[in-house]
């Protein structure tokens, strides 16, 4: 992982400090930007003061980095909000997408299915759901859950929650996997009703569905194991 850039008027012991911290906090830069802009201008600022009292620019900068505390500590303090952050997105973006997916599914059994009512998706074969669909049902629930924890867990509830970092992310991934299966079912489904009953696929509306699921099924895998290793970062119960 790349440190911060060198800024302007920073001096090169605060921006090694800045890349010592960067070091040792989880997720991709970006995530980063805001933390480490906040650190350099209270780092900054406390030099400023240092200075103001005579303090000479190096010795400033030294007793400016060594009341903000060793990096590590400081990354670690940071760590739980960057994980929360990521685990809220995932989280929102698995949640928004799912409908938007089996959207394209809905219109592609239609397609295929002109008779059926959409309303009662095991009407479409006359009998009860077969278990593929039912593993697909119970895939998106899971992943349901697992959005909605990872929201709830970022969101005003945590007030009322007991303090567990890797709550969130651990909702996040869940839904991020759920997604995955669910998204990774459905297009098997596709698959066996192309290899045995291809007349009934109407190609474009097929052809949109395995495309929405199959690029779910990649953003979320990735999702998921971002949650993840962010969640390994982070404290458990046990506070390691």
């Amino acid at each position: 992982m790349t440190g911060p850039a060198p800024q302007p008027g920073a001096g090169p012991a605060v921006e090694r400090y800045l890349a010592e911290v960067s070091a040792g906090l989880p997720g991709p830069a970006r995530g980063q930007a805001g933390i480490l802009a906040e650190l350099r201008s209270g780092l900054l600022d406390a030099a400023d003061a240092h200075r103001s009292a005579g303090v000479p620019s190096a010795q400033a900068a030294a007793a400016a980095i060594t009341e903000f505390g060793d990096p590590g500590e400081i990354a670690g303090g940071f760590r739980a909000e960057i994980a929360a952050g990521q685990a809220r997105r995932v989280a929102v973006l698995v949640l928004v997408t799912g409908p938007l997916v089996g959207l394209v599914w809905l219109a592609e059994a239609a397609a295929g299915h002109p008779g059926a009512r959409l309303g009662l998706p095991w009407h479409w074969a006359g009998l009860f759901p077969p278990p593929g669909l039912l593993l697909v049902a119970i895939a998106v629930a899971v992943t349901a859950w697992g959005a909605l924890g990872g929201i709830a867990s970022t969101g005003r509830l945590t007030r009322w929650l007991p303090d567990r970092p890797r709550r969130a992310p651990t909702a996040a991934a869940v839904a991020g996997l759920g997604a995955v299966g669910a998204d990774a079912l459905g297009l098997m489904l596709l698959a066996a009703q192309l290899a045995t009953v291809p007349g009934n696929l109407s190609p474009v509306p097929a052809a949109a569905a395995a495309a929405a699921s199959l690029a779910r099924l990649m953003f979320a895998g990735r999702a998921a194991r971002r949650c993840l290793v962010l969640r390994a970062s982070l404290p458990g119960l046990d506070g390691h």
